[in-house]
């Protein structure tokens, strides 16, 4: 336990926040460049508004609102596209280096608590039916907690090596699903991809279009889909009949918000 660092300590080893708050200000930055590339008149991105039978002002109002939601959904990417490829490799190798180190020490100091089944009480051999019904629950708790954090250790070592794409890949999965969802074709997908990299003049060795597919598309939808896969079987891998239902809706929130959170890098 001595050597084994608090959540605290790890945060100033990584200092991960200091590359959140770097993602902040980027995309506080960038964002009406990012709207400008995207919704100019001439982007494939205008193609999917509202129909013709609305007005010109409703048309309007709807084209805004989808550039919107397309530039609110590159927020992680923006900042990955800006780098260059060596720094872009650094910070996903740094973050996740934080994230597992976070999982794994969780994980090591629930496990060590899980190990005294008398903790709360000083039993002998003539007592050794009495119960403390509060630790009992604590138990109950932190076993959930700990399925959460190995399913996550599980993931972090199946991860493959981190390389100069991994950024773009990971952030840029939501942004995928959302062109599909709004019907947009491949070929559109991989023109408007192109658009913005050139804009924002992204360092990479990937640009053609079928790269684009290869590199960027089917490994973003692939991170996304097992992302989501995982966040839709969390409740029914999370059960205890020692547990309230209150208390069980709390821990499959925060189960997903530490699923979407560490995911994101």
């Amino acid at each position: 336990m001595k050597n084994l660092l608090n959540t605290e300590q790890l945060r100033l080893k990584y200092n991960p926040d200091a590359i959140i708050e770097e993602i902040d200000i980027c995309f506080e930055k960038n964002l009406d460049k990012l709207r400008t590339s995207i919704g100019h008149p001439d982007s494939v991105l205008s193609k999917y508004k509202s129909d013709s039978q609305l007005s010109f002002l409703d048309t309007q109002q709807k084209n805004n609102d989808l550039v919107d939601e397309v530039s609110s959904l590159l927020k992680d990417t923006i900042y990955f596209m800006l780098l260059p490829k060596n720094k872009r490799t650094n910070v996903t190798k740094t973050m996740r280096s934080y994230y597992s180190a976070l999982v794994n020490n969780q994980l090591v100091r629930i496990k060590l608590l899980l190990e005294d089944k008398e903790l709360g009480v000083a039993r002998h051999k003539t007592d050794s039916n009495s119960k403390h019904k509060g630790v009992e629950q604590v138990f109950s708790i932190l076993t959930m907690v700990m399925k959460t954090l190995e399913y996550e250790n599980a993931y972090r070592k199946r991860l493959p090596r981190s390389g100069y794409l991994t950024g773009l890949q990971i952030s840029m999965g939501s942004f995928f699903m959302f062109l599909k969802k709004i019907n947009m074709n491949q070929k559109n997908q991989i023109t408007l991809v192109q658009q913005i990299f050139d804009d924002f003049k992204v360092d990479w060795d990937a640009g053609d279009r079928g790269n684009i597919k290869l590199s960027l598309i089917q490994p973003a939808l692939e991170y996304f889909k097992a992302t989501q896969d995982e966040i839709l079987s969390i409740s029914g891998s999370i059960f205890s009949k020692n547990i309230n239902d209150t208390i069980l809706s709390n821990l499959i929130d925060q189960a997903i918000i530490l699923k979407k959170k560490i995911r994101r890098f």
